[in-house]
């Protein structure tokens, strides 16, 4: 379907069951294909399908606009990108049922089918924070052999395990405000929670948007997500970490050095331990979000990442 030019980065439609795409801007389409279940996923492209693919996962309470910086940079000149809305975010749809959320495979099938609507051939996944667990829901459900590469970013993926914030911090408490059926608590968690993606204040316009990306995740789907993962085959599963010895891919891990929601220092060192050949980039002075916060030492350590993943 042709693209219709459009002045938003937040509109995409379906009309009668199909995708119509929309220009965010010359560089980015927005489009919208069917998940697992019906559920509508909203979907942003940009580079050419000609070229290596790299397929971008958010985090809780976000969007694909987490990775604005990249879909419209010179990331897009070399290479395919996508990145789309998890299912009960952004502009994806909401399923109310705990059972739409806990079955991984719920999620990997979300995946095949962006990587059947865009055209994406073994790409590498960049994940970042819960999008970590998404792509370990995938390589659950999928294994490694249609991907050339897996990024993780400040992310665990319950691939290893570090501790989690104290009960009172401000990351924790923030999640239980945004889980809360009390609008008010819902808006306060979403300013907490926006302000702790960067060490640096970012301005206005941007901490507007993720203010929104975090109420645009309502408090029954977060949740529901919160259940127990029902693995492929069917039992309840806790912990990824044998999947370490299945992944046959690349992986590399980028951390900001100043993350407040877990210790950069604690989660490189597991890394390390649990896969010796992995790659760490630490970035100095750097909280959850170094795509946002340095992107252009990100997306050039991103690239060279794929085009070594790709030969």
């Amino acid at each position: 379907m042709r693209p219709v030019r459009l002045a938003t980065l937040w509109l995409s439609v379906a009309v009668a069951g199909l995708s119509t795409a929309v220009r965010a801007n010359d560089d980015i389409t927005i489009f919208q294909v069917e998940g697992a279940g019906g559920v509508p996923i909203n979907v942003a492209e940009s580079g050419d399908r000609d070229k290596p693919g790299i397929l971008f996962i958010h985090g809780n309470g976000q969007s694909y606009l987490s990775w604005h910086r990249q879909l419209d940079s010179d990331l897009a000149e070399r290479f395919h990108l996508v990145a789309y809305d998890l299912r009960g975010h952004g502009n994806s749809g909401k399923p109310f049922e705990i059972e739409a959320y806990s079955p991984a495979c719920v999620w990997a099938e979300d995946i095949d089918a962006v990587i059947q609507a865009t055209g994406l051939s073994n790409p590498v996944v960049v994940a970042w924070s819960r999008g970590g667990l998404i792509a370990m829901h995938y390589v659950s459900c999928r294994g490694t052999d249609a991907l050339s590469g897996l990024v993780m970013v400040a992310a665990r993926g319950r691939l290893v395990e570090v501790p989690l914030p104290p009960s009172d911090s401000p990351a924790r408490v923030s999640q239980e405000q945004l889980e809360s059926q009390d609008i008010e608590d819902n808006l306060k968690g979403a300013k907490t929670f926006a302000r702790l993606m960067t060490v640096e204040e970012p301005d206005p316009e941007w901490l507007e948007k993720s203010v929104v990306m975090n109420l645009l995740a309502p408090p029954y789907a977060r949740r529901a997500m919160r259940a127990p993962t029902i693995g492929p085959d069917g039992a309840v599963s806790r912990s990824y970490a044998h999947l370490i010895d299945e992944i046959n891919v690349p992986i590399m891990i980028m951390l900001g050095a100043d993350d407040p929601l877990r210790d950069s220092g604690d989660l490189a060192a597991a890394y390390r331990a649990a896969i010796p050949t992995v790659t760490v980039h630490m970035y100095p002075g750097v909280g959850h979000s170094p795509f946002l916060e340095v992107p252009d030492k990100f997306n050039a350590d991103l690239a060279d990442f794929v085009s070594g993943a790709m030969k």
